[in-house]
């Protein structure tokens, strides 16, 4: 009898001893506070930690705005050197967008001098050259209007257009290579993504009203630029005085900016002071204008196909062969420019 009770005392101390295990396997956790802590092992499958975002810099609208930033900032002197400043002045939500920029530099190509400026981050000049654009006056608004677009923009990629081959609006190809010259600047804007600054097969077009909406340079200029720049880079296309007459007609406002510092912009036919050039710069570059000789010098040259001179057409490039990459291996032509 008594050996048989101390075996059922067992038997109970055992099964109570199961039951409390397996109560402590399932325990209530919802006690806990966040300055409980957890174990390692929990932790790791329950909690992702955030990494540190650094804080975003302030959005600068207006003139006051982004003069007094520049006057606090520890590079005050370089950005008063440059040409940010009047831009604040003039232009103050393109000046905003530049101090945001986080790139090396930014480019402008201004359509009444009828060249590209490249500055530094501050504004500063560090080179300008000669360019092409398009025939007709104004901003690129539609399809099929042959203009240069207008406003502030970014580049969206850079291309090796060696091979690449012209195709106009009705589909007919080009058998000429190299029209493009040797690289492509594509620009993100949103009324086309066909529109880019590229190389040139016809040098004597510099300094013209010749494209049919891209931006021209010569060829080694293009060169040395697709190594200086990168995507994401802003492009400010600053209109002429005529251009921004043309804006006016249609209704729209499209600012022009300052390319000197000091320098007052253009308005709307009415030029802004000439712009001097070192002797070394001189060349055949015209103002916002072409000249009948120079029309004429034109149709003497063989290296542009006639269907290229002629045409009204906007510039599309294509690959010379199907299937080939773009230069940064990801697109292929038929993708970024369908």
């Amino acid at each position: 009898m008594k050996s048989s009770l101390i075996y059922i005392i067992s038997i109970t101390f055992y099964i109570l001893t199961l039951i409390s295990g397996g109560c402590k396997g399932n325990a209530d956790t919802s006690y806990l506070t966040n300055d409980t802590v957890m174990p390692d092992s929990v932790m790791s499958d329950t909690i992702e930690f955030e990494e540190e975002k650094e804080p975003e810099k302030p959005v600068l609208t207006t003139t006051e705005e982004i003069l007094e930033f520049i006057n606090n900032s520890p590079d005050k002197e370089r950005y008063n050197a440059g040409i940010i400043p009047q831009m604040a002045k003039d232009v103050p939500e393109y000046a905003g967008k530049l101090l945001n920029n986080e790139e090396d530099g930014f480019l402008i190509v201004d359509k009444n001098t009828m060249k590209c400026y490249r500055y530094d981050r501050f504004g500063v000049e560090q080179e300008r050259v000669g360019i092409a654009c398009a025939k007709p006056y104004g901003s690129k608004h539609k399809y099929r209007d042959n203009r240069t677009p207008e406003g502030y923009f970014t580049i969206e990629g850079i291309y090796n257009s060696t091979e690449w081959l012209y195709t106009d609006d009705d589909g007919n190809t080009s058998e000429v290579k190299g029209q493009f010259g040797p690289r492509f600047m594509r620009l993100k804007t949103p009324v086309s993504s066909q529109i880019g600054i590229h190389g040139t097969v016809a040098p004597w077009s510099i300094g013209g009203r010749r494209s049919h909406g891209c931006i021209r340079m010569l060829n080694e200029n293009i060169l040395r630029f697709a190594e200086i720049c990168k995507a994401g880079w802003p492009v400010i296309v600053s209109p002429g005085p005529r251009d921004m007459k043309v804006n006016e007609e249609e209704g729209y406002d499209i600012p022009s900016v300052a390319v000197i510092p000091g320098r007052p912009r253009c308005k709307p036919g009415k030029a802004s002071m000439t712009v001097e050039e070192s002797p070394e710069k001189k060349s055949n570059e015209s103002s916002d204008s072409v000249s009948t000789n120079d029309e004429k010098d034109a149709a003497k040259h063989s290296e542009e196909s006639p269907d290229v001179k002629n045409s009204e057409k906007s510039e599309i490039p294509v690959e010379s062969t199907k299937g080939s990459e773009a230069e940064n291996g990801e697109e292929s032509i038929d993708e970024i420019f369908r």
